[in-house]
């Protein structure tokens, strides 16, 4: 992306002022005494952009007053009934827009930001009807009506996802980005990316620079974010089909066996069996179907015999009818009292569980203090009193329990294991309460059936009719049992068959897992680093780094900035000379910003750099004109890079001259203060 010019409106009562100025495709120097009015310059630049969270804050609160306020003109103080900043901007393709933003206004507000089409400072072009568009807001940088949308587009940008610091993902703004291309005088050469706004990112310098040298973390991330999203929704979807078949399983009195309540990859349905139970034992539910149909058969054929049966049958089967009552009553009172022991058990365990948890986080956070006190010296935590330095035992329970006592690395062992242990003795009981309840339903089932079987019975003996009513009932009762496990059975393979291809979704997401790089880096991306480190060095040494040699510096896999001896490079005092270690940390943040663009603009190794960067007084503590100088050579060398450098070269003209000399650059320079009338 190209500034190519900016313009700064002041309406006053006495006419316009302000400034126009435009820039070079290539090195443009802006050279200012201080309080001429430089940094006010690069501070509209950033405005104009959006960007001014980069200098502390949001709003034409962080401009100078001299912008929105009042200025001097001579001695005369001029107030400002309404200023605005126009920025003219081109992208990759060519295409010229110019922005318009409200510093003080009666209408508009600094939160509207006025698109035109063309390049109105350059040429003259007329401003046309603006696209409105809007600055910080919610949606700022995800709706088209956004600004920091319209401008990612514009940049042909597509910003990626990224962690934040509680858990969730969110964009990598596009103020990140501008952090490393835009640097502002009073804390931005602190750090070799410094001033990034708060969005909660986590690690956010780190993602800049992935993003700007185009590293495939972004891409991988967003492979492994839709297959944890993937696994969610396989998640979801097997505990539904699973929880409709065990739900239809209860309502049947049937058991599942051999099937999963979590997904499995693996899923065999001819290993699922489904059983019904009667207290006692078990049989799969075909057979359990065939004995019933053989049931209903026999039924039949007592049914046609009943006419003929003696009162002495219908009184022997009254009988029989009632001791299977009886029995149905003792089972289902026995398991009954089973469930009710199990639910007691399981409510016992839970409790259990949740005071090994709470003994394990009080032991742990012993543990920590102890070893904290340690760190520090604290007499106590090394097992002795302050006071009388006698032994102090490691323990929380010295003087409640007698004999031998665990030290609390023991305890926290034995504890770790005793949760272990009641989570699994947790699982296991809440299976055997699921299969409690469907034997308690199932035999309060044939209950309530041989309830009614038997007072059929009796009504038929008494009344000595010709057709047993009860043999009917219990006709009526296995058809609709044999109808609801029918209809059962056809679920259960609909669900089964959900449940396989869930299964089948599961191995994929696995399969695909396991094809995703171990490493955080693939070999492309190691090769973008090597290079990056490369160009890094070679800036250091053109810069005249010299507090560490520079053969010994690398790029640190985890951080990406420059290491030494696996410590961050920042200040390394090796003497006491003119030129100090600060000064050696700006000319590593030079070298760190300018390193960025050459990797991303090598043929091959292609990033993310808009070809653009700032610099507001790059010659920081008292820097060697030598250093600026190799510095403004390399930027004015490279081709494909604007850059904006603001600078006042110690407001001599002998520095400017040595800093400057032989280089191909555009000076832009003014007398007094940049604001000026207007023309």
């Amino acid at each position: 992306m190209i500034i190519r010019a900016i313009k700064l409106r002041i309406e006053t009562a006495n006419g316009d002022f302000g400034f126009k100025l435009e820039f070079s495709r290539g090195l443009t120097v802006i050279r200012g005494s201080n309080s001429s009015g430089k940094s006010t310059l690069f501070n509209c630049i950033l405005y104009g952009l959006g960007m001014e969270e980069l200098i502390g804050g949001k709003g034409e609160k962080v401009l100078p007053y001299a912008v929105k306020e009042y200025f001097l003109q001579g001695d005369v103080r001029v107030a400002v009934e309404a200023s605005e900043v126009f920025i003219e901007i081109e992208n990759a393709s060519g295409k010229i827009v110019t922005l318009r933003r409200a510093i003080r206004d009666a209408v508009r507000s600094p939160k509207l930001v006025e698109v035109f089409e063309g390049a109105h400072l350059t040429t003259g072009a007329e401003l046309g009807t603006p696209r409105p568009t809007y600055l910080f807001d919610a949606g700022s940088a995800q709706k088209q009506e956004g600004f920091f949308q319209f401008l990612e587009d514009f940049m042909g940008y597509r910003l990626p996802q990224v962690a934040t610091t509680s858990g969730g993902m969110t964009k990598l703004y596009l103020q990140t980005i501008f952090a490393a291309l835009a640097v502002e005088q009073k804390r931005g050469w602190t750090d070799y990316i410094a001033n990034i706004p708060f969005f909660g990112i986590r690690d956010a310098r780190i993602r800049v620079t992935q993003f700007l040298l185009a590293l495939g973390v972004f891409d991988r991330q967003a492979k492994r974010a839709q297959l944890d999203a993937e696994s969610i929704s396989i998640d979801s979807d097997w505990r539904k089909a699973y929880d409709t078949l065990r739900q239809a399983a209860v309502t049947n009195g049937v058991v599942i066996e051999g099937l999963s309540a979590t997904p499995t990859s693996v899923l065999d349905t001819a290993t699922v069996l489904f059983v019904k139970s009667n207290g006692k034992s078990q049989t799969s539910l075909v057979e359990h179907i065939r004995q019933m149909r053989a049931e209903h058969a026999t039924l039949g054929e007592k049914a046609e015999a009943y006419g003929k049966a003696s009162g002495a049958e219908a009184l022997q089967e009254l009988e029989s009818t009632t001791a299977k009552l009886q029995h149905l009553s003792v089972l289902h009172e026995r398991a009954t009292a089973n469930l009710t022991l199990q639910r007691a058990s399981l409510e016992e365990l839970r409790q259990l569980l949740a005071e090994a948890n709470e003994d394990l986080d009080r032991n742990k956070t012993a543990l920590k203090l102890r070893v904290l006190g340690a760190q520090m010296e604290v007499e106590v935590a090394t097992d002795h009193c302050p006071t009388c330095h006698q032994p102090v035992d490691d323990t929380l329970l010295f003087g409640i329990v007698s004999g031998p006592q665990m030290d609390l690395n023991t305890n926290i062992e034995y504890l770790e294991s005793q949760r272990r242990m009641l989570q699994s003795q947790i699982n296991g009981t809440v299976e055997e309460v699921r299969q409690s309840e469907i034997v308690v339903a199932d035999v309060a089932n044939r209950l309530a059936a041989t309830h009614d079987y038997r007072n059929s019975l009796r009504g038929d003996v008494s009344t000595g009719a010709a057709e047993s009513r009860a043999l009917v009932r219990q006709q009526i009762q296995i058809e609709l049992e044999l109808t609801n496990l029918q209809t059962f059975e056809g679920q259960a393979a609909i669900l089964l068959e959900t449940l396989c291809q869930i299964a089948e979704r599961l191995a994929a997401n696995q399969a695909e897992r396991r094809s995703l790089p171990r490493d955080t880096y693939g070999a492309d991306d190691l090769s973008r680093i090597s290079l990056f480190e490369k160009n890094f060095r070679s800036n250091a040494s053109s810069f005249g780094y010299e507090s560490a040699e520079i053969a010994d510096i690398r790029i640190s896999l985890d951080t990406l900035t420059p290491i030494l001896s696996e410590l961050e490079l920042r200040e390394i005092r090796t003497s006491l000379t003119a030129d100090s270690s600060a000064s050696d940390f700006v000319r590593l943040i030079w070298s760190y910003l300018l390193a960025l663009h050459q990797t991303s603009s090598t043929q091959g190794f292609e990033g993310h750099h808009p070809g653009l960067l700032l610099m507001d007084e790059p010659g920081q503590h008292s820097m060697r004109s030598s250093s600026q100088h190799a510095l403004l050579q390399l930027l004015s060398g490279e081709s494909r890079l604007q850059s904006i450098v603001a600078a006042s070269f110690d407001e001599n003209e002998s520095v400017f001259l040595e800093a400057t000399a032989g280089l191909n650059f555009k000076l832009i320079r003014w007398e007094g203060k940049l604001v000026q009338p207007l023309s």
